[in-house]
């Protein structure tokens, strides 16, 4: 039954990162002046099905808190985070190729701030459940309304793409319609703050483990 659970955990919230990754990286590229309107009623499609397939993560999240140990917990965490990992990644580098995507590396304070704020905001984004559900278990007795604090960190990540990265994705594809020169670092940065929010929650799992376990 543990087995289950872990492979149905890993499955929804991996389908749910690839098709968020997915809806964006396929506006970008098959963008075309006459056909934006209909690619973005897409991507809202495509983020509801998103959406979708993540909200089987918290009840299934609840369940293992309730049944199992806090080993079998920050254990799925590690799964799901090594296979969401190398999904981004695979996804970002396929993107890239599409677009032929060429940066000129160029550290800058914005650069900076963004890479540490961007990640640690994608280090949330889609597994808020995971460590509320995972804090929970600490605090057993206050663990109802922990658990219901998801949506509430859901916003943070939330405002970041809707106010700043999908405004900068927009810039980009309607310098398509203007005629202007495109700025390929933005898209670097989109990519570069996915793959590193990645990474650090397979880093905060992998300290887990070395903590708790």
């Amino acid at each position: 039954m543990e087995l289950f659970i872990l492979l149905v955990i890993c499955f929804a919230q991996n389908l749910a990162i690839f098709l968020d990754n997915y809806c964006l990286f396929n506006l970008i590229v098959k963008h075309v002046p006459s056909k934006t309107a209909s690619l973005y009623v897409k991507k809202q499609q495509v983020e509801f099905l998103s959406r979708g397939f993540l909200f089987f993560t918290p009840p299934l999240l609840g369940f293992a808190l309730v049944e199992y140990d806090l080993s079998f917990l920050i254990f799925v965490l590690f799964i799901t985070s090594i296979f969401s990992f190398f999904l981004t990644s695979a996804q970002s580098y396929n993107f890239a190729k599409k677009i032929n995507l060429k940066y000129k590396f160029n550290v800058t304070k914005r650069f900076l701030v963004l890479a540490i704020f961007g990640s640690l905001i994608f280090s949330l984004h889609l597994f808020a459940p995971f460590y509320l559900n995972i804090l929970a278990y600490f605090f057993k007795e206050q663990s109802l309304w922990i658990v219901q604090i998801s949506p509430s960190i859901s916003v943070v990540s939330t405002l970041f793409i809707v106010y700043y990265l999908d405004p900068i994705v927009a810039k980009y594809i309607d310098a398509d319609v203007n005629k202007k020169k495109k700025n390929s670092n933005v898209i670097f940065e989109m990519i570069l703050v996915r793959i590193f929010g990645r990474v650090l929650t397979l880093i905060a799992s992998l300290v887990m483990i070395n903590t708790f376990l």
